[in-house]
């Protein structure tokens, strides 16, 4: 194969995989309050076990991380299709919540496998215009997400809630063979396109030494500068996701709507909204800024949340408006990072995906939490709190990044 079809071929295998990871990851929007409500789960238990997924996923991108750095993409990428896959097919069998959860946390860890092998390779096929591609990729993720509710909603409808997981099941192995057949790039540094002397960067099947120091992720996780980014990526991971972690029990138990129909409406709309964003917002994101749009976005954000649940009921029609502007936050600030770290760029984003993860986690057991202690309103509702953070938290971030990154000494 040559090194412009290979190229193709993984940008294939990335914005497919991407569809993959949203068309399975979607379906909790649906089949979460069908759980709760069958298996006679309680909101504390219904946390853990969110919080628990995020865990797993965080744990698998910090493993995916390791593995990457030390085996390669390739690697990443066949471990995450063959662990989703064992996940979705062993819900259907389990037969207590607790067993369900666990099914549940084997795909979180495949998730997370993907997430850290997606962006790698994006750091490194993604040399120019990052944001606009980033939304790109970005882009297939949310047409995933958006069909997977109707479909989820259907089958759910017809068949069961565990059906869903069986039927999806076989998905989670269509790029398994076209990725174990094509060569993927090698550790963070390397590039497979031109460098612009002619010379391609190599793959896993050889590479040349170039002499220059590379970070390890271990030590990516010892900058301060990191640790913002993923303060900032997280907060705004955790407000993306509380529409379809929460926003189906938040209607289903303040004012009895159907996840079947109405709750599969709201999130499908959600991600068919979102990917829009994801599909156009790029070529405005790289005229107006990156950290311009994000501060702009998380704004408008702020004014749906309070918009939507001054309506009550009917904030149903509105909340949904969030996927306009919580598309662009993660390839937008991930694009940022890649500009700032530049070479380093593919660790760093690892370790910020890592960091990231654990706090995301950290909230949803506190949203979970939140409507123990103040009643099923209130989860939900606290993501507002979380958006008004994420003003606070760009706000240093963009401080950071008025000084250049030193990459020999790791600080900015």
């Amino acid at each position: 194969m040559s090194k412009s079809s290979r190229s193709i071929v993984l940008f294939i295998i990335l914005f497919g995989t991407m569809f993959l990871f949203g068309f399975v990851e979607n379906v909790k929007g649906v089949t979460y309050p069908l759980i709760k409500t069958e298996l006679n789960v309680s909101y504390e238990q219904q946390g853990i076990m969110v919080s628990l997924l995020s865990l797993s996923y965080v744990l698998f991108c910090l493993i995916g991380g390791i593995l990457i750095g030390s085996l390669g993409v390739k690697k990443a990428f066949a471990a995450g299709y063959v662990i989703m896959f064992l996940g979705l097919a062993g819900t259907f069998f389990m037969p207590g919540f607790w067993f369900v959860a666990s099914a549940l946390v084997v795909v979180s860890a495949g998730f997370g496998l993907f997430e850290v092998g997606c962006n790698a390779l994006a750091a490194q096929i993604f040399t120019s215009r990052a944001a606009l591609l980033m939304s790109l990729m970005h882009f297939f993720y949310g047409v995933g997400s958006s069909l997977s509710p109707r479909v989820a909603g259907t089958l759910s409808a017809a068949l069961g809630w565990r059906h869903v997981y069986l039927l999806y099941a076989p998905l989670a192995l269509v790029f398994f063979i076209p990725s174990l057949l094509t060569r993927f790039p090698l550790p963070p540094g390397e590039s497979l396109v031109p460098d612009g002397s002619g010379q391609n960067a190599s793959s896993d099947d050889g590479r040349k030494k170039s002499g220059t120091r590379k970070i390890t992720f271990f030590a990516a996780l010892k900058i301060p500068v990191v640790w913002i980014f993923s303060v900032v990526l997280g907060l705004m991971v955790a407000v993306e996701i509380c529409s379809s972690n929460w926003a189906g029990l938040y209607f289903q138990d303040v004012y009895n709507l159907d996840p079947k129909t109405t709750g599969a409406a709201f999130i499908s709309n959600f991600y068919i909204l979102f990917t829009i964003s994801r599909l156009l917002s790029g070529f405005a994101i790289e005229k107006i800024g990156y950290m311009r749009s994000l501060f702009i976005a998380t704004l408008a954000v702020i004014f749906i949340f309070i918009l939507g649940f001054i309506l009550g009921a009917k904030g149903v029609y509105v909340l949904p408006g969030l996927g306009l502007f919580s598309a662009i936050f993660w390839p937008t600030l991930l694009a940022a990072a890649m500009g700032y770290f530049r070479k380093d760029a593919p660790v760093m984003t690892s370790a910020i995906i890592v960091i990231a993860g654990a706090l995301t986690s950290g909230i949803q057991f506190l949203m979970g939490y939140t409507n123990r202690l103040a009643g099923p309103a209130w989860g939900y509702r606290s993501s507002l709190l979380y958006a008004v953070l994420i003003i606070v938290a760009l706000v240093v971030l963009t401080r950071y990044m008025r000084r250049p990154f030193k990459a020999e000494t790791g600080v900015s």
